[in-house]
């Protein structure tokens, strides 16, 4: 590795860390600068492979060489990238936890399906085991 992509490298691991430590569920303005961070990353490293080499022959014709990545390693780098910026982006537009609290109904119904009866019969039982319990809270709520 060379010394010019350890700059986008630091930048990209170092936003990273800030992302994971203070990521939630819900959007914080705090979220969005490691974001910048990882893709300023980027940037640096993409500019830094694509430096060219001028040449010029002996009959005056000057010949440009383009260092840059092969097709295919771009391909495995931004595939993973835009999954990501992409998953990302639909937390913090609050897209994903709407949908995660739909997904949590259809549970029950997969549990039916793959559990057939039985799955029911012990659903009846925490349902009449839980039933006081959620009374005593229904009059709690009730009360405050």
């Amino acid at each position: 590795m060379e010394g010019k992509h350890l700059g986008g490298l630091a930048l990209i691991l170092f936003g990273s860390y800030f992302l994971g430590k203070h990521f939630g569920l819900f959007p914080r303005p705090g979220v969005v600068w490691p974001l910048l961070l990882i893709g300023l990353g980027l940037v640096v490293l993409f500019q830094a492979g694509a430096n060219t080499k001028r040449t010029e022959t002996q009959d005056g014709e000057v010949i440009y060489e383009v260092k840059g990545f092969p097709s295919l390693l771009s391909a495995v780098v931004l595939v993973p990238i835009i999954f990501i910026v992409g998953i990302v982006g639909l937390i913090l537009l609050g897209v994903v936890g709407p949908l995660f609290l739909v997904f949590l109904l259809f549970i029950p119904v997969i549990l039916f399906f793959k559990l057939g009866w039985a799955f029911l019969k012990v659903l009846f039982a925490i349902a009449v085991g839980a039933a006081p319990l959620l009374l005593i809270l229904l009059l709690l709520f009730l009360i405050f």
